[in-house]
């Protein structure tokens, strides 16, 4: 202190009144255990509402489209590779059983990033007797697609395409389910009532980190012992047919084409003959605008019509 501030130090010392009462005994580890108290709680409730932030941003749909309950967007996956990467992946592989879900709830369900997309949704239960079930998995340009299997009951109302009943399929492109898809059925109005094999093309061109995409897929019965995609220059492959769950009568089948390719897909019983065959259909895609064709094709998917952009490249 300088010497003005002593002096009056002093003078209230001597004149004013100065009550001093010590802190009771213990005083001093009471307030240090209090505070340790209130230290610990304080962190306790910041935690909780850590995590229940958390819990509620990981509740909520992250993005709201057609078709789905919930989505994420590109690229996440169970697959690899990322969507639309350069110089993408080419893939398919059956998709594990373990996926398989099968208490036969046939309501709407979610479908997030760790498996691979299904499209079940409101109202579909009108008409499915099973649950939709991935078949097959796989990438066409980096993009990841998912082939499902199901069952399904005669159905003639105005919220869903008309089916006649029994076996059909998915067949979605991308993750979530963001770049649409098809479905296909073995008995339509264009299939004859005993028909053992039924196929369908899909095709657009929407994202420009990949090239136009075109897949046909399909399903046969019991009678067809293998299926041939056979090319207009000769090339002849044979394609894999993936089993189904339970409650599913039928073995599924995809391939992705090249812009341009012509040709066949053909189902052969186990002596060589044919049981049904169809063309290529697509012609190759010039815009996002999803399109299908072929004789099992039950509707087209179109679930988000816009992609993010390519990334700048500096």
């Amino acid at each position: 202190m300088n010497t003005l501030e002593e002096r009056i130090a002093e003078a209230l010392q001597r004149h004013g009144q100065v009550f001093h009462e010590p802190m009771p005994k213990g005083t001093v580890a009471r307030v240090r255990g209090r505070q340790m108290f209130i230290s610990v709680g304080t962190f306790a409730v910041a935690a909780l509402l850590v995590v229940g932030a958390v819990g509620v941003l990981s509740a909520s749909p992250r993005a709201s489209q057609a078709g789905s309950q919930e989505t994420v967007p590109a690229p996440s996956g169970f697959l690899p590779r990322p969507q639309g990467g350069g110089g993408g992946a080419n893939d398919a592989a059956a998709a594990p059983t373990t996926f398989w879900i099968t208490d036969g709830d046939t309501t709407s369900h979610d479908t997030n990033s760790t498996v691979p997309y299904t499209e079940q949704v409101d109202g579909q239960e009108v008409y499915l007797t099973t649950q939709k079930n991935p078949v097959a998995i796989g990438h066409v340009d980096g993009v990841e697609w998912s082939l499902a299997a199901y069952d399904t009951r005669p159905y003639a109302g105005d919220a869903f395409p008309r089916f006649l009943g029994g076996a059909c399929g998915d067949l979605m492109i991308g993750d979530q389910g963001e770049y649409g898809g098809m479905g296909f059925c073995l008995h339509t109005g264009e299939t004859a009532a005993d028909a053992a094999f039924a196929m369908a093309g899909f095709g657009n061109n929407l994202d420009r980190r990949a090239d136009p995409i075109i897949g046909y897929a399909g399903l046969v019965d019991s009678r067809v012992a293998t299926v041939e995609l056979r090319l207009a220059t000769g090339d002849t492959t044979t394609l894999p047919l993936y089993d189904a769950p339970a409650g599913v009568d039928a073995r599924y089948f995809e391939v992705f084409v090249h812009a341009g390719d012509a040709g066949r897909i053909v189902a052969l019983a186990a002596d060589g003959s044919s049981l049904g065959s169809g063309g290529l259909c697509l012609d190759t895609p010039h815009g996002p605008t999803n399109t299908g064709c072929g004789h099992g094709l039950e509707g087209v998917s179109s679930v988000v019509s816009t992609l993010s952009p390519p990334p700048t490249v500096p």
